[in-house]
């Protein structure tokens, strides 16, 4: 194994030591080099060899000593991300319509990307060297798509092309250290009530390395033409859940146990206090982001409606099914300190996906096209998360869209109304 460096940034230890774009990085110290990973985890140490076989073909080897604040410099060529080898009866990927970013039908399920971006992935395509790095590097935390620990359920939801003894798997990571965060996809008639409680005992178990558990609902779009016939929660199904799950943290002690928000807004309850959710270790998972929402508007607040007050205009909110009382809220409390001015709400349907997609990072353009009606003296507030980072929205549409449709200034705000700008 070796990889290829692309680029050696200007400065740096590497350029200093005659390395090259082109070049070939074979180990460090003697230890071979497979990815970025090996390559920040072998060259840590304050002096190191690196062997190398140069673009024009002849073998280096070259001693580095790390001086203070220098880097080393060595970009290698783009990561070769491990793919998803389960079919999984609730994957989202494949209850998609065709013709959406490219880059959302990447089913990537690679532990690395794990380890350093919080992405979910399901072991069932680790080999037996993989564990064995992940213990010897100590690549932890890791975050699991688990499902259940009972193996035969397990298979039966996600249909891997291998099937492992999950659970041994789990405490032979526990024993070396390795801990984990694990996401629960809960399925009405699959891996719920008695299955859930089981799931929940053994994770909760003192022998096991958890750091905080997720429960989420299975997301079902209007495009599932030729897959397993599933069924969603409703208001009492929500309902029973939180019970079951509030139950668990009082039975076990545990305050790792996380319903996602969806749960609430099913159910008509309350949004839980901001120390139930500790240092919100599930937030990428969406849980926690409506009380995390109402936390940052308050310490926001007087900057906000100092950015607000700048214009002489009303305002129109979009909201999302989900966070309809949470932004209903905030726009009333806003209404209250604004004096000529007026924020309304309107809550926006998922038509696109379909109804039981209810959160603010699957609107689409399409979607606000045809329902968003602001008037002539209205600026609009949109939530940034309906663009990606290339500025782009779930169906392909840029900002420059936006500003041709409504001729009205937009105002972007974060979900936790941490930032905003106009776009």
């Amino acid at each position: 194994m070796a990889i290829l460096i692309q680029s050696v940034l200007p400065k740096s230890l590497a350029e200093k030591s005659g390395i090259k774009s082109g070049d070939m990085l074979l180990a460090v110290n003697g230890q071979e080099v497979r990815d970025f990973l090996d390559l920040e985890f072998y060259t840590s140490d304050y002096e190191f060899e690196l062997e190398l076989i140069s673009a024009e073909g002849i073998p280096l080897k070259v001693t580095i000593q790390r001086e203070e604040k220098s880097f080393l410099g060595i970009e290698p060529e783009p990561y070769k991300v491990r793919h998803c080898e389960n079919s999984c009866i609730f994957c989202f990927i494949d209850q998609m319509p065709p013709s959406l970013r490219p880059t959302l039908y990447t089913k990537d399920d690679d532990y690395l990307y794990s380890y350093v971006f919080g992405n979910y992935i399901t072991l069932t395509n680790l080999r037996e060297e993989d564990i064995e790095r992940i213990v010897t590097q100590r690549i932890t935390p890791l975050y699991i798509s688990l499902h259940t620990t009972d193996n035969a359920l397990r298979n039966k939801m996600m249909r891997p092309s291998k099937e492992i003894d999950v659970l041994s798997v789990l405490k032979y990571f526990s024993q070396y250290g390795i801990q984990f965060h694990i996401q629960i996809v809960c399925v009405p008639g699959y891996n719920d009530n008695e299955a859930l409680k089981q799931t929940l005992n053994n994770l909760l178990q003192p022998d096991f390395n958890c750091l905080s558990i997720g429960i989420v609902p299975v997301g079902l779009t209007k495009y599932r033409k030729n897959l397993c016939n599933l069924k969603t929660f409703n208001e009492q199904s929500a309902a029973e859940m939180l019970d079951l799950l509030n139950e668990a943290r009082n039975t076990f002690q545990s305050s790792i146990i996380y319903p996602a928000d969806e749960f609430y807004v099913m159910a008509q309850r309350e949004i839980p206090p901001d120390e139930f959710y500790a240092d919100y270790p599930q937030l990428e998972n969406g849980i926690g982001m409506l009380r995390l929402t109402i936390q940052t508007y308050k310490q926001r607040k007087r900057a906000l409606l100092k950015e607000l007050r700048k214009k002489p205009l009303n305002y129109l909110m979009i909201s999302s099914v989900c966070a309809k009382e949470v932004i209903s809220k905030i726009a009333d409390d806003l209404n209250k300190r604004l004096e000529n001015q007026v924020i309304r709400v309107q809550v926006i349907r998922n038509d696109f996906f379909g109804p039981d997609i209810t959160v603010s990072g699957l609107l689409t353009y399409s979607d606000l096209k045809r329902q968003l009606a602001p008037e002539n003296d209205e600026i609009i507030i949109l939530p940034s998360c309906i663009f990606n980072f290339d500025g782009e929205t779930l169906d392909g549409f840029n900002r420059l869209t936006f500003q041709e449709t409504w001729k009205n200034p937009v105002l972007l705000i974060d979900q936790f109304f941490e930032d905003w700008d106009y776009l």
